[in-house]
């Protein structure tokens, strides 16, 4: 009878100890995989960043038109707050990638995880916020211009009403299209995130 005691004690054991290191072997896993997610969120940012500096570079302004506007000095600061924000967060990016990669436990692991959500959604709230801006108070200031008001003229009494509705519609499709983008780059990212926090919580 002792001896059935002493057996079923070491099988209990066992078997605790096997579900310990399954256990373990998931978070190892969910680590290894959130770790990779995190760096290619990084590494998009990058090349995002990259690009839209190629394009500002080989883009052709009139300066000439911007200043005759009254534009020159809003172009010139939005132009420097569209490279400082990207930056920022590829900062940002980068320590949640140094951070998720040093992590050595499940509560540390879930941390880290959702920081790097909530830091990509706060990125792509950012960026739009920044193109909404910049579109509807450029077109608020050039709207003054001559050649302007001539084609608001164009339009009758509820011209401007149109040009604006016009404008806000060009907005709205383009933010759109800047979202649909962001979702295909960081929305398939964040998904596997996601399946990674809830894969924790349930381990």
């Amino acid at each position: 009878m002792e001896d059935l005691k002493n057996y079923k004690k070491v099988w209990q054991d066992q078997e605790y100890t096997d579900n310990q290191l399954d256990s373990d072997t998931i978070t190892k896993m969910i680590h290894r995989r959130s770790s990779s997610i995190v760096k290619w969120i990084f590494y998009i940012s990058v090349l995002e960043f990259a690009v839209l500096t190629l394009i500002n570079i080989f883009a052709k302004t009139d300066w000439d038109e911007l200043k005759d506007m009254g534009l020159y000095h809003f172009i010139i600061g939005i132009s420097i707050i569209t490279y400082i924000v990207p930056l920022l967060f590829i900062y940002l990016f980068y320590k949640n990638y140094k951070s998720i990669s040093v992590t050595n436990n499940t509560k540390e692991l879930i941390q880290s995880i959702l920081k790097t959500r909530n830091t990509v959604k706060y990125y792509i709230y950012t960026i739009l916020s920044i193109y909404a801006f910049a579109i509807l108070y450029g077109f608020s200031v050039a709207i003054q211009a001559p050649e302007y008001l001539d084609i608001i003229a164009n339009y009758g009494d509820n011209g401007q009403l149109i040009v604006w509705g016009i404008v806000v519609l060009f907005t709205f499709l383009f933010l759109g299209i800047i979202l649909l983008v962001y979702l295909l780059l960081y929305g398939i990212l964040l998904k596997r995130l996601q399946a990674n926090y809830k894969e924790l919580l349930s381990n």
